[in-house]
């Protein structure tokens, strides 16, 4: 985790990938937030799931993303959207495409639960 101090974060130097699976790390925690950077490289998955305390928002910083939105129906999502995640909305997303994707994750408040769901 990196220090709020710091307050400027160049995401492209925090965020990290894994050849298994799509990869989280955190960024910083306050007592209102915490904020994630994900890398997700081509055929790796987000589970689908909810959070049943709070909002997920989704800042795309790099490539593009399939987004589940539940009952079966996805969009793509690219470099410079913000997706929001409502308490309870089903979110998650899956990399068909060719190049490494980046997102910024931001849980608000930060204890937002999290439950597995159907895509």
């Amino acid at each position: 985790m990196y220090k709020l101090s710091e307050r400027i974060f160049d995401v492209r130097d925090l965020v990290e990938f894994s050849d298994e699976k799509a990869k989280v790390t955190q960024i910083t925690t306050t007592e209102n937030t915490i904020i994630f950077v994900w890398g997700v490289k081509p055929g790796q998955e987000v589970e689908a799931h909810t959070h049943p305390g709070g909002q997920d928002t989704w800042i795309m910083v790099q490539g593009e993303l399939t987004y589940y939105l539940g009952n079966g129906k996805t969009k793509r999502i690219h470099a410079g959207q913000i997706d929001v995640a409502s308490k309870n909305d089903t979110h998650g997303c899956i990399n068909e495409g060719s190049e490494d994707a980046i997102f910024v994750s931001i849980y608000s408040p930060r204890d937002t639960g999290f439950q597995p769901a159907q895509k």
